[in-house]
């Protein structure tokens, strides 16, 4: 029924929603013969990507670097005036469109700005309520939502969030409007598994900053000390940065607690699925995370993920929810990785049973769920 999609991503970073918007995009391009029409309000790797399922356009680099230059000011508005000319422009072509895909709730400022009478929008929320405050506010947030025929979640807390009245914090979408779905992870590229050797390697994921708990990246290391069970350990974060003052705030941290031989903060990188294969663990740090892609990730390569709430959804299905440590107890996150670290065969296992838990959520099995739910609501609102 749906020939035609207008894909809203909020950038094209390699992880995250973008990575989730091209991976079921991609899906139903090859396997429901769907014409990709992609608009992208920020730049990022995956550009190229998103180009081999159709048109895109993207977040001109000028405006880009204006939005930059005025985010160092305060004086947000002209920036905000500029892209809103420039996104009317982009989404002409949802009047032609079957259904208006956006990919996050950062993607939802498009919204206001779609031709008026065109398709159903369809909305991924992925964020929680530090961002959403970041945002606009839940009030302004659920506004965007108001008119959306239906919200994916990826999480139940994130169902929760979106179902719960604004006055509790909530987003007030309608109970029926709301389908709860692991977003979709395309299954990564064989990595041969490294043996046990005298160093462990313990990895990270995301944009450096407060979000992703870079910080508290750190302050886990420094927790568990340079050695455990006679191995040196070893931390390398994994992900780009945020735009801010969150890597050289980080960095600093790393210095004032003598960790610049053990700590490292890679960046971005195209090879991340091996990079996760050759790590003893993944340990999630987030403050603001439902269900991170990199988890599900670095479950299918054989990599053990423990870490903070609500950022563990996965052990939960893989049937380890006493594993899922309160937010911020470095201390309980530490004693966790120490276990493991001690015992490898304990973090093979539970990396077994978490890669069955992930398989679930790979592309080819959740998309077509996801899809029919879309098709559902997309005839629904064209009845009326």
């Amino acid at each position: 029924m749906i020939r035609t999609v207008l894909a809203v991503g909020h950038d094209a970073s390699r992880t995250g929603a973008p990575a989730t918007l091209l991976s079921l995009m991609g899906w139903a391009h090859a396997e429901r013969d769907v014409a990709i029409d992609t608009v992208l309000l920020g730049a990022g790797p995956l550009v190229e990507e998103f180009r081999k399922l159709g048109p895109v356009r993207a977040q001109p680099p000028a405006l880009t670097f204006l939005q930059s230059a005025v985010a160092a000011t305060g004086a947000g508005r002209p920036a905000a005036m500029v892209e809103a000319t420039w996104l009317r422009r982009a989404l002409r072509p949802a009047v032609e469109a079957d259904v208006v895909f956006v990919s996050s709730a950062a993607a939802l400022r498009a919204v206001p700005l779609l031709p008026r009478g065109g398709p159903p929008v369809v909305a991924h929320v992925h964020e929680m309520d530090g961002v959403l405050s970041a945002l606009g506010g839940v009030e302004h947030m659920s506004g965007l939502l108001l008119g959306a025929a239906l919200v994916l979640a990826p999480s139940p807390e994130v169902a929760e969030l979106c179902a719960r009245p604004v006055v509790e914090g909530g987003l007030a979408v309608p109970s029926g409007r709301i389908r709860h779905h692991p977003a979709p992870v395309t299954p990564p590229a064989r990595h041969p598994r490294p043996p046990v050797d005298d160093a462990a390697l313990v990895v990270g994921c995301g944009r450096v900053g407060w979000r992703k708990g870079t910080d508290l990246f750190v302050a886990l290391a420094d927790a568990v000390g340079p050695t455990v069970g006679g191995r040196a350990v070893h931390w390398h974060w994994i992900g780009g940065d945020s735009g801010d003052r969150s890597r050289a705030d980080v960095l600093d941290e790393i210095r004032l607690r003598g960790l610049e031989g053990r700590v490292r903060l890679d960046g971005e990188s195209e090879d991340a699925p091996a990079r996760l294969a050759a790590a003893d663990l993944l340990v999630i740090t987030s403050r603001e995370d439902p269900y991170p892609l990199v988890a599900a990730e670095a479950a299918l390569t054989g990599t053990p993920v423990v870490g903070f709430r609500p950022g563990t959804t996965l052990l939960t299905e893989a049937g380890h929810p006493e594993r899922r440590v309160d937010h911020l107890d470095i201390d309980a996150l530490a004693r966790q990785v120490v276990e493991l670290l001690q015992h490898p065969s304990r973090g093979r296992l539970l990396a077994s049973e978490q890669a069955r838990a992930a398989a679930t959520a790979t592309t080819p099995l959740v998309a077509p769920a996801i899809w029919a739910d879309i098709e559902t609501a997309v005839r629904q609102a064209a009845a009326g």
